[in-house]
Formats: C-alpha cells, structure tokens, sequence
C-alpha cells in the first residue's frame, strides 16, 4: 500500500511587503535530517519568457535547534533571470507530545523568478548538509530578450494578435534631420480583461538625443487583426537627434502585475520587453547653409528685441530684451554672436526659457542684457540676426531684430577733456607721479632748466647781474601767485584732485553700509585710468579706454585688473552683488587702491595727518 499524499497546504509569502498566496505540494519535495524539514516548489512548472513566476522553500526546525540558515539557492543570474526578493517569513510553536515540550521553528522565503530566455532549468536548493530530495524544474518558453535594433520604419502599426500582452514602439518621424524633432512612444498593448498595474521597470537608453519630457494620452481601445486591446500609453519623449548616421533608442522593459482579490493585490507579474528601434538621420544641407550655422536652430522661429525705454542718461543702465520664440529645441538654440554696441558696454545676459509641448515642442527663449550708455548722443542698438532650419521646407531662413535708437543725454559731472589741445611728452611721462593724490603744484615744484656753458665773462656777469634779477623775479612770481591764483591747468589739476579725495572719502564711509560704495569706486577708478594715459583718455567708454591703456604701455595683468574691478563696481550698482558684506567691499577698496598710488605729496600729508 502505497503511503498516502499529504494535503495540499497553504503558505503565505511575503515579498516587497505584500502578502502572496501561494499553494504548494509537499509530496516528495520534503527532505528531513535531524529534525530539518525542507521543502521547494514553483507555482508553475512551465511559463513564458518575461512571466513571472513565485519559487518559494519553506524550512521547519522540530527542536531547540538555534537560528536555521538561509538556503543555498540555484545562481538564478547565470540562467538569464530576473530575481525579486527574497520576502521571508518566520514564526514558531511551542507543543505538548507525551510529556515533553517541543518547540517548532518554520521560516518561509519567496522569490519571484522573471526568466528573459527559453530553456529547462533545474532549482535545486539546500539547507546545510541538507537537500531537498526533490529538484523542481521549470520549462520557459518563447522568445528571447534580444538587443538586435529593429527598424524604426518597421513600427507604423502592429499587425500580431497572438499574445494578449505586448508592447509597441511609436516613433512619427524615422528619419529626421539632425536637430529635428522626433516623438517616441511606449504603447502597452493589453486583452487580458482583468485590471493591472503597469510601471516602466528599465528606461530606454537615448544617447546621442537631446530628450524633452511630453505627457502621456488616454487610454484608449484599439483593434489589431480583428482582436479589441486597451492600450496604455506609458512613456513619451520629444527626442532632438545630436549627429547624423544610424542611431539606436535601447529596449524599454515594463511590468505588468494583474490584480485580483477582495483585497486587491497583485496576484500576477509579468514582464514585458520592448526592442531597440534604429532611426536614421539625416545631415542638415550643405547648400545655403550659413557660416557657423548651429544644428540646434532646427524649426521654426521669429525674433525680436525691445529696450525698457529709448531716453537715458549717460552711465545709467537700461535693459535690452531680446526673445527667440517658435517650434524648435528652445531649450538648446544658439543665437550666435551678439554685435558690438558702439558707445555703451553690455553685461552678459540673464537667459529664461518658456517651453510648451503639444504636436511639436517649442516655446521662447529670453535673453535681458543690462546695458550702459558710455557717451551722450544718439546710439543705435543694431540689428541681430537669427538663422534656422526648416525641415518642413527644407529651407535655411534668416529673421532679424530691428534696430532700436537710443537717445543719452550727457552727463555733465562726467570728466571733460584738458584744456590743452595736446599734451606734453613731460606730463604723459610723470605716470604715476602725477597720479591720482599728487599735491597741488606750486613754484617750488615748478622744473627746474640747467643753463648751457658759458665763458668766465658770462658766468662772472650773470652772477652779479643775473642772479638778484632772478631773485627779484622769484619774489614778484611768488607774490603774483599769492594775489591771483595757480594759473588754469593748475586750477584744473586741483579741482580734479579734490574730487577724487571726495570721491575716496565716500568710499571709505560705505564701506559697512555699501550707500554709494561702488558709484564712487567707480568713478574713482575710472578717473586713475584716464589719468594714466592723459587727455586722449576724456570721454573714452571703457572698451576703447582700456585699449589706449594698453597701447600706452600699462602691463595687461594691471588692465585687466582695472576692467574686473570696473565691471564689479558696475554689477554691483545694477544687480545682486550690491549685497556683498562689509568685509567683501574692504577688499576691493584695498585692491583698487594698489592700482590708485598716491603721489609723494599724499603720502606725506597722510602721514603727518597720523603723526
């Protein structure tokens, strides 16, 4: 007589944290040493490529056996599968058999296998020495997961009705230009009439793409070969290809889980693969295409610029906006190099992008300049011109902004030119010594002229006739001087001292509070710059000044320390820097002043000032 099956029991698994019931068969699978009970099942002996399927091994210790080990399991990788879990689950017993109390230790582990290539594979599993004495064997059958790229030309509309569960690839455009928009799609094709949870378990790869995120559509019901299907729209891509030549999207993969049950729970899981598509893209057209033509400027665009007012003052910013709009990788497009600005300096631009996704992705993308009028009079912002592609008409077009005039009042405190026509060799060679702080000047710094050789005679006579002539005319000089005054470069050279001792005392009380800190440091070091390179620096703007600079011989480590220190002083009166600590604007006082060098005279009224 043969000896009985056990009942079928019933184990609960967990695996993520949700309960799966599974229904296994002990029958030969159960293998006992020293009280170890070992039992092995699959849910399914035979399933299909990419359908999940539960292992689970249930391990019972009869006795005070100590904490049981973890099975030793198949190499699930080596044979092409996917592995989720383990989700354990441990309790115990304690029982009363003839006298004795015996305790009972059962822990139970569940993996979900999702097999990506057909075979037989044998799952043995141990515990120990121990084996379960009954090896089970699973049968996969179907196709292999390749990575083979299939046409993207291939992909209009699926004609397969064998499986009711399948993806498909869309893509609306299989050879684009490069630059040109493409839209793909993952389409979860379903006639399982259960519900189901569905989440995109691997990303398809998109090198060489430039990737835009659209929104999915609506389910819908479609029909393929006769059979209705739900189809789930999963994922959607504006993709904007980077090269020219055969370019491969990676295979997506998607799990699909059927939930059943009076508690809704995933009772099913399987796993759906996708293909690689290959698009083939085309080069932008050699002919008419312009001198350093971007391949982002695919689409269509218009432009257009436009300046917060068209009156300002000289030395006071404006904001210069311009905007690129139309369909297109807004995000990416390069408008190319901006023109010069006779007569006013620009700052690098802030840039904003607006995009929008409907048919075809597009939007605008908004450059605003702060600009500064160097002189007075009527400027002109000139046109800027923009090139795209259009792959409709497969075309290249140029738009371009208008140009905007711009009308400066002067600025009266601004430095106006020496009265001399034309400086001496002498005054552009004192450099520094006549820099910034130098004293008033004053008979006895007046230069002084060596007399040519002369015969005993002449010498003998210009002493006793020459010198008290010289020194009555150095008496009637000082006391001219005295009555009237310097003479007008004097006057000038004293006025224009003053107000830079102004303008660094302003300095030097913002510094803590920043109140008209960088204005004065501006002008400050504006005013040191012009006095390096004489009457030809009045009136220059700063470009053209810093190049007369260097013209002048200025090394062009200092040059360039005077436009950073320039452009920051400017940054900060216009834009966010304004905000810097205390601390910061000491150290750019303390900077500009290695490049503003006091002359001897200031040094020494300084340090009598201490003394």
């Amino acid at each position: 007589m043969s000896r009985p099956r056990p009942a079928i029991t019933r184990r609960r698994a967990l695996l993520g944290g949700a309960a799966l019931v599974t229904y296994l068969s002990l029958g030969e699978g159960v293998a006992k040493a020293a009280g170890l009970t070992i039992t092995a099942e699959l849910e399914r002996a035979r399933v299909s490529v990419g359908e999940g399927v539960r292992f689970a091994i249930e391990i019972v210790q009869e006795g005070s056996g100590g904490n049981l080990p973890a099975p030793k399991i198949p190499d699930f990788t080596a044979m092409g599968m996917t592995v989720q879990g383990p989700g354990v689950n441990q309790g115990s017993s304690t029982m009363w058999v003839n006298g004795q109390v015996t305790r009972r230790t059962t822990v139970q582990y569940s993996y979900l296998l999702i097999p990506g290539k057909p075979g037989t594979y044998k799952l043995p599993v141990a515990v120990g020495n121990a084996k379960a004495p009954r090896v089970p064997v699973l049968e996969v059958v179907g196709a292999e997961v390749t990575d083979e790229p299939v046409d993207a030309r291939d992909m209009s509309k699926p004609t397969d009705a064998s499986s009711d569960l399948f993806l498909w690839l869309r893509v609306d455009n299989p050879r684009p230009y490069v630059g040109e928009q493409i839209t793909y799609a993952i389409e979860l094709y379903e006639a399982l009439g259960r519900r189901v949870e569905i989440s995109l378990s691997e990303m398809p790869g998109f090198q060489n793409f430039w990737v835009e995120e659209l929104p999915g559509e609506a389910l819908r019901v479609e029909e393929v070969a006769g059979r209705p299907y739900r189809v789930h729209s999963i994922f959607r891509r504006a993709l904007f290809p980077q090269k020219a030549g055969a370019l491969t999207i990676g295979r997506p993969q998607v799990d699909v889980g059927v939930v059943a049950g009076l508690i809704p729970t995933v009772q099913r899981l399987r796993r759906v693969a996708g293909k690689p598509l290959k698009i083939e893209v085309r080069p932008l057209p050699a002919e008419g295409q312009p001198v350093g033509f971007s391949p982002n400027n695919v689409g269509v665009f218009e432009i257009k610029a436009e300046v917060d007012r068209r009156k300002v003052k000289q030395g006071e910013p404006f904001t210069l906006t311009v905007d690129v709009s139309g369909t297109g990788n807004v995000a990416a497009i390069d408008p190319g190099a901006w023109p010069e600005l006779p007569g006013m300096r620009r700052y690098d631009p802030k840039v904003e992008t607006t995009a929008f996704s409907g048919a075809a992705v597009g939007g605008a993308r908004r450059y605003e300049f702060l600009v500064i009028p160097e002189r007075g009079g009527a400027l002109e912002i000139p046109a800027h011109p923009f090139s795209f592609f259009d792959p409709k008409t497969e075309r290249y077009q140029t738009v371009k902004t208008a140009p905007i005039a711009i009308e400066v009042e002067a600025d009266p405190n601004a430095p106006a030119p020496a009265p001399e026509a034309k400086a001496s060799s002498d005054e552009g060679a004192q450099g520094d010594e006549a820099g910034l702080f130098a004293p008033i000047m004053s008979p006895d710094a007046l230069p002084r002229v060596d007399a040519a050789d002369e015969d005993w005679w002449s010498t003998w006579l210009w002493g006793m006739v020459g010198v008290p002539a010289v020194a009555s005319a150095a008496a009637v000089a000082a006391a001219l001087w005295r009555r009237f005054g310097p003479d007008e470069r004097a006057r000038a050279r004293a006025a224009r001292e003053a107000q830079r001792r102004e303008l660094l005392a302003r300095a030097e009380q913002g510094v803590e509070t920043g109140d008209g800190f960088y204005s004065a440091l501006g002008q400050l070091l504006q005013g040191a710059a012009v006095d390096r390179v004489g009457p030809e620096g009045y009136g220059l703007p700063r470009r053209e000044l810093l190049a007369l600079l260097r013209r002048r011989g200025l090394a062009a480590e200092e040059v360039d320390r005077f436009g950073a220190l320039l452009d920051r002083c400017d940054a900060a009166r216009f834009g966010a820097a304004g905000r810097e600590s205390p601390a910061a604007r000491r150290e750019l006082l303390e900077q500009a002043l290695t490049l503003v060098k006091p002359g001897p005279g200031a040094r020494r009224k300084e340090s009598s000032r201490g003394a």
